[in-house]
């Protein structure tokens, strides 16, 4: 007995022995998913506070596809929301996508940070429908293509966002509610572009004579547009020339400068036509020039803070690649890049264009108070008319013009560097202003640098401008304004042919290299 419980011991010691030496059945490792603040390096502040901490990889979400994937993250985020992370991959989509209150859209960090090297590309794609053209009879819906991420509730919706994704063939929308009512702490960041337009709603004109299969680009559909009670950040997106899904259109009518119809051929639908970013962009004041000019009292939604464009590349054909409003708005370390001897038949869609027609082609807009716009780099091209000589009646740098803006007060043009002129233009007041340290380059014509509180109807004030270490190419400087007090002139530089100095403004000169001046008697 004794020797059968030893030999059975011994039996159980072996199995337990053997069973100890056994491996263990493995596990597939978890998916990495980040927490961390990816936005902590601008340092906002607002930033730490977004829910980076809540996320779900949509790649363990249950669904046939992206779309119901990404309806089951967000059933288990739940209504305290968080992120979604996109791994690498294509993710494809038939409609909009819509995100609700504090909902962020994440991809995988790029291997190449830079969004304004060209191997910038991130690793999670967003594939949204192509729109294929048909040229007969009703042509293909819209509705087919031109989609949109957007927020399911505009007037509300605060902590949103999308960061390091490709977007192909969609735009980003974070807009707002009526009477202007909106979120705050939104934000794009890292993302690619590409044929991202929108079409225009009025075309066809059937009333013109319009078939019915034509299209033609929304000129107000920006691939980019926030809009953000207060803190805003758009940066370190790439706009690229791509290959675009681009179609050209035969026997498309268009009323001509004598307002009967006409058929030509070649017209384009361009997605590289279109205004690239556009940040709390408003009408804050009359329109033409006309009063009244934006103030906070008056329009508060145009005076909007903590607004960012910044490190941003935008390649266009057309529009303005730029466009914001605000109060202390900042926009910085952008790249813009215009194609140069584009050709046109119109820039409405509708008429054929002439030399007063304008397609908006310009770097940046500004609008509202105490900006700031520096370090950016620019290219700006007019386009031509298809059946003259003559180009558009555009192509501006930097400009605040007196259409439905406000007066300029305590902003900054610093160290920027364009083939296109920058112009104050027609402000109905000037109080504080510093362009310094700027490189404009032009062809001559208008002053490269031009400052003028003037409008049409009469004089308005230009006080407190400093115009100084600026280089200019073409024909020089412009200051204007009636009454003046504050405004100096110095240390300005001319390459080339010797250009001029237009002090219509009282202005105190110093030290400026290869200028004539002369004073404008035109107030």
């Amino acid at each position: 007995m004794k020797h059968l419980n030893k030999v059975a011991m011994g039996v159980g010691v072996v199995v337990v022995s053997a069973l100890m030496t056994l491996p263990l059945a493995s596990k597939a490792p978890k998916p990495f998913v980040p927490t961390d603040d990816p936005l902590a390096a601008y340092k906002l502040g607002w930033t730490r506070a977004l829910p980076w901490k809540k996320v779900i990889d949509i790649k363990e979400c249950a669904g046939r596809s992206s779309t119901e994937k990404w309806a089951e993250a967000l059933r288990r985020l739940g209504p305290g929301g968080g992120v979604v992370y996109f791994p690498p991959g294509v993710y494809r989509f038939q409609s909009d996508l819509v995100l609700p209150d504090n909902i962020i859209l994440r991809g995988v960090d790029p291997k190449q940070p830079d969004a304004k090297r060209d191997d910038y590309y991130p690793q999670a794609r967003f594939e949204f429908p192509r729109y294929v053209p048909a040229f007969t009879g009703e042509g293909t819906p819209t509705e087919t293509a031109f989609k949109v991420i957007r927020l399911e509730n505009p007037a509300t919706a605060s902590n949103v966002g999308i960061l390091n994704i490709a977007v192909n063939r969609a735009r980003v929308v974070f807009g707002g509610g009526a009477d202007h009512r909106v979120g705050k702490n939104r934000f794009v960041v890292g993302c690619v572009l590409t044929n991202a337009a929108g079409v225009d709603s009025r075309i066809p004109d059937r009333t013109a004579g319009q078939h019915a299969w034509q299209r033609y680009n929304n000129r107000h559909a920006a691939a980019i547009s926030v809009h953000s009670a207060e803190n805003a950040l758009i940066a370190n997106n790439r706009l690229p020339e791509g290959i675009p899904d681009d179609f050209t259109m035969d026997g498309y009518v268009l009323l001509d400068r004598g307002k009967k119809p006409r058929a030509v051929d070649g017209v384009v639908f361009d997605y590289n036509n279109r205004p690239g970013i556009d940040l709390n962009g408003f009408c804050i004041g009359g329109a033409g020039g006309s009063p009244p000019d934006g103030t906070p009292e008056t329009h508060p939604w145009g005076f909007r803070k903590g607004g960012i464009i910044r490190d941003n590349y935008i390649y266009s054909t057309g529009r303005t690649a730029i466009s914001f409003g605000g109060d202390g708005t900042v926009c910085t370390g952008n790249v813009v890049r215009f194609k140069p001897d584009v050709t046109r038949w119109t820039a409405t869609g509708a008429q054929i264009a002439s030399g007063s027609s304008t397609n908006d082609n310009r770097a940046v807009q500004m609008r509202g108070w105490r900006w700031n716009v520096s370090r950016n780099d620019y290219e700006v091209y007019k386009n031509k008319l298809a059946d003259s000589a003559y180009y558009f009646n555009d192509g501006e740098g930097l400009m605040h013009e007196d259409h439905c803006n406000s007066t300029i007060r305590d902003s900054r043009l610093i160290g920027n560097r364009g083939n296109a002129y920058l112009s104050l233009y027609k402000t109905a007041g000037i109080d504080g202003l510093l362009v310094e340290n700027n490189e404009i380059r032009t062809d001559g014509g208008i002053q490269a640098i031009y400052v003028d509180a003037n409008r049409n109807a009469g004089p308005f004030p230009c006080k407190n401008v400093t115009i100084r270490h600026n280089v200019t190419r073409g024909t020089g400087i412009l200051i204007r304004g009636t009454p003046a007090a504050g405004n100096t002139v110095v240390g300005n530089r001319h390459i080339g042919p010797t250009g001029t100095i237009v002090n219509a403004a009282d202005a105190m000169l110093k030290d400026n290299v290869n200028y004539a001046v002369k004073t404008d008697a035109k107030k």
